[in-house]
């Protein structure tokens, strides 16, 4: 009897270590904020996405980029990397000028075509989940706005006070700053969403990657890369 006892006990002790994880990504809401600071000294983008006591800020600023894993607010691990960025004209008139089999400066629209066709259903689907497990949560921060002319600097300004009552009670506070006698244009907001039922957006997630059409559509996005690296 006693022998019996000992798979019982490691079959739930693997079904404990399977369904525990599924239920805290479950019950556990995922909580995401974007903050976007710019002005003349200081252009700043930060994403911070947390999971319980675990959380992942990423802040980026001119070329740099550093990647913080933090637990209980405290870090953990931390990577600074450079941000590679590419003219997209150039990338763009390189596919519009290579010929390919559809025709002189077709490139594959043609086999792309009905590639985009069918991630319609696949991505839709996951973007509905994701759009109904997504709760926003607040805005706040402040803008200061300068249109040179002075007349529809204060316009702009009184229509955003018009409407001041109806973005707080959407939870939307953002205070704004005329200025009159310049153009400027800084923000420093703060942005912040939650996903209730991660599991839910997870499964979603998995069933988009898994799909053929995704498959198909990794494939072409690999194909192309590599005739544009090999040309």
């Amino acid at each position: 009897m006693d022998l019996l006892l000992i798979p019982a006990f490691i079959v739930l002790l693997i079904l404990i270590l399977l369904v525990a994880p599924a239920l805290l990504l479950y019950a556990i809401p995922i909580r995401a904020a974007v903050s976007l600071t710019w002005n003349r000294d200081r252009r700043e983008t930060t994403l911070l996405i947390s999971w319980g006591c675990i959380a992942i800020r990423s802040s980026g600023s001119g070329a740099k980029r550093v990647t913080t894993v933090l637990f209980l607010d405290h870090p953990v691990l931390s990577h600074t990397g450079l941000i590679e960025t590419e003219d997209p004209g150039d990338r763009n008139e390189e596919m519009l000028s290579d010929p390919g089999p559809g025709g002189e400066g077709t490139g594959d629209i043609g086999e792309l075509i009905p590639i985009v066709h069918r991630m319609i259903g696949p991505v839709g689907t996951f973007g509905s989940v994701f759009w109904h497990q997504s709760r926003f949560e607040e805005a706040r921060g402040t803008v200061t706005l300068g249109l040179l002319d002075p007349v529809l600097t204060g316009e702009v300004y009184g229509w955003y006070w018009a409407s001041r009552f109806v973005l707080l009670a959407s939870r939307i506070d953002i205070e704004m700053e005329p200025v009159f006698d310049r153009a400027v244009l800084e923000l420093d907001i703060t942005v912040r969403v939650k996903v209730m039922h991660p599991l839910l957006v997870l499964i979603a997630g998995l069933s988009l990657v898994t799909d053929p059409a995704t498959k198909e559509a990794a494939a072409y996005a690999l194909r192309r890369n590599q005739d544009v690296c090999g040309s």
